[in-house]
């Protein structure tokens, strides 16, 4: 019996798990995905069906696994790294290559080992000592890093600057400063105990314009790239960033949502106008640059995933009431799609009300929601369409924890 349960479980993540496939253009598909095939289409085995169904990746929405996110634990995943397209790593820092120091290796608990250039992260938290995005996005005319240093007996916490990362390894980080280095290029190592993380000056990130997978993985990482090949419960990409393909068990991933196909997501878009974004109780003196809780493309107004009654969304606009938020459409689309729901991380107080408009017309409403109320699905015909709106508005209780989701927001062309 043991030998059985130990040839079980050497054979576990190799068995296809049974996924759940939208389409923008049919029902959802349930079943095992067997091959990408040659055109580009998922292969899909139904249970009771002898003749598989196949799905065109390009009108793929998301491809759901049914798992729920493990808790990350500190001692497993002691970073948070931030690539620059904006993925996410939670993973344990190892000793790379002694002749790279550019290079250092990652390990996941759910995406195993990944060799990472530094030159590639835009930003690294130690989980111990801050929180998701708690530290800042650096200016736009910045030109060096800035490091952040947590308090450390009385000394209080520090920031520095003019720092530049220089390398990672095990049990810390090198960082230079010029002005207090000078020859010393190596700079000076700090263990990650001393640090609450440092955010890296990386330039302009040209977003991928090609179809391209999202992928949520149950550690809370998001991993992105072009799809190689599906099959035998494995999805391997060649990530855009990394320029490496990476194979992932399909019994690591929460979903997989496909990007650039034949839809475009609002959050990869230009507002029209600046959003209209304010408090309930606006003050005589409000500013929007000051604005605490402008809206967060891809994320939360927490600052992590879009999640909304336990299900983690990869892109979608995270939002505060009160907030109206406009785009052109310029007549190029059919159908506006969405989820909408308050995010899990607002607490009960929190209600609002999701409105749309269609050239000025208001041509949908939700009714108040709060926490406890299920997802609602949008789906409007927007045809001619030359400006979509959307707005939320405070229901009870002011605008307390009014965190408000347009999850998988998207247009259809």
């Amino acid at each position: 019996m043991t030998r059985l349960l130990l040839c079980l479980l050497m054979l576990a993540p190799c068995l296809a798990a049974e996924a759940t496939i939208t389409s923008i253009f049919k029902e959802p598909v349930n079943g095992k995905i067997t091959k990408l095939d040659v055109q580009g289409r998922l292969e899909v085995e139904v249970k009771g069906s002898e003749v598989p169904e196949r799905v065109p990746l390009d009108e793929v929405e998301e491809v759901s696994f049914g798992f729920k996110g493990d808790e990350r634990k500190p001692d497993e995943a002691p970073l948070r790294v931030y690539l620059v397209n904006g993925d996410i790593l939670h993973g344990a820092p190892e000793d790379g290559p002694a002749d790279d120091e550019e290079v250092f290796v990652l390990k996941g608990t759910r995406f195993g080992t990944l060799t990472i250039n530094i030159q590639a992260v835009k930003r690294i938290e130690v989980v111990r000592n801050v929180q998701p995005n708690v530290l800042p996005e650096l200016d736009a005319e910045a030109d060096h890093d800035v490091a952040y240093f947590a308090a450390d007996g009385n000394r209080p916490a520090q920031t520095d600057p003019s720092s530049e990362l220089v390398r990672v390894v095990k049990d810390g980080i090198w960082l230079y400063n010029e002005l207090i280095d000078e020859d010393n290029v190596a700079g000076n190592k700090f263990p990650w105990a001393r640090m609450r993380g440092v955010v890296c000056y990386r330039g302009t990130y040209k977003p991928y314009d090609k179809l391209m997978a999202i992928a949520t993985l149950r550690d809370g990482s998001v991993l992105s790239g072009v799809v190689k090949g599906w099959g035998e419960a494995r999805l391997t990409i060649e990530h855009t960033v990394l320029k490496k393909e990476i194979v992932l068990d399909e019994n690591a991933l929460i979903s997989v949502t496909m990007k650039n196909g034949r839809y475009v997501y609002l959050s990869d878009m230009e507002f029209s106008d600046q959003p209209e974004e304010r408090p309930y109780y606006l003050p005589s003196d409000f500013k929007y640059d000051d604005y605490l809780f402008k809206v967060r493309k891809d994320q939360a107004q927490g600052g992590g995933p879009l999640s909304i009654r336990g299900k983690v969304y990869a892109k979608g606009l995270g939002v505060h009431a009160i907030s109206r938020l406009s785009f052109d459409l310029n007549r190029g689309y059919k159908r506006f799609l969405a989820d909408i729901g308050l995010d899990d991380s607002a607490v009960n107080l929190g209600s609002v009300e999701f409105k749309v408009y269609a050239d000025g017309k208001l041509v949908y409403e939700s009714g108040v929601l709060r926490r406890t109320s299920g997802v609602k699905s949008i789906d409007l015909e927007v045809l001619n369409v030359s400006r979509i709106v959307l707005e939320v508005t405070a229901a009870d209780n002011a605008d307390i924890q009014d965190r408000a989701n347009w999850a998988n927001a998207k247009l259809v062309r």
